[in-house]
């Protein structure tokens, strides 16, 4: 195996275990508003890893509405399911062109940690193991049937826009 593959390899294998033990350390010590965004990372951050769909599944923007209302809440869930209905027919891209969970086309994170900012608003830093550059996205949470759902996600763009936001745009 050439250098430059067991680097890769070396790579792959610890931001694996460093995003699954810090996703299972930050189910168990999570609490409240906090553990609906842990538990959405926990499930689908492998996108961060792996593009091979047929072993790890669908990413979370192509979940059906069941799940989807797991871990957000109606309105937003509704939002994504309809995107998908979009890029479906019309066999390309709708709305929504980036990971939801990385503001990013191509994610590649380490070092992902997820905090209560605020009543209402939990926040996720993490690091480009490339770079080293540190992203923070932010999710607004809220009680839905007694349980904590995500309302909307506002990346940390210049222009702070939402998900919904995003979602809610009119497409061709």
């Amino acid at each position: 195996m050439s250098s430059t593959a067991a680097k890769f390899l070396c790579l792959i294998v610890s931001t694996t275990l460093a995003i699954v033990c810090t996703g299972t350390a930050l189910a168990a010590t999570t609490g409240g508003q906090a553990a609906v965004v842990a538990k959405l990372y926990k499930d689908f951050a492998w996108q961060a890893l792996a593009s091979q769909h047929d072993l790890f599944g669908d990413d979370v923007a192509h979940q059906g509405k069941t799940t989807l209302e797991q871990y957000f809440a109606p309105a937003l869930a509704d939002l994504l399911v309809k995107d998908a209905v979009c890029q479906i027919r019309s066999r390309g891209i709708c709305n929504l062109d980036f990971d939801l969970l990385f503001d990013s086309q191509d994610p590649r994170v380490t070092d992902l940690e997820v905090s209560t900012a605020s009543p209402g608003r939990v926040a996720v830093v993490y690091k480009d193991p490339v770079d080293g550059k540190a992203t923070r996205i932010e999710f607004d949470v809220a009680r839905v049937a007694g349980q904590w759902k995500i309302a909307d996600i506002i990346y940390s763009r210049p222009d702070r826009v939402s998900l919904k936001r995003i979602l809610s745009r009119q497409h061709p």
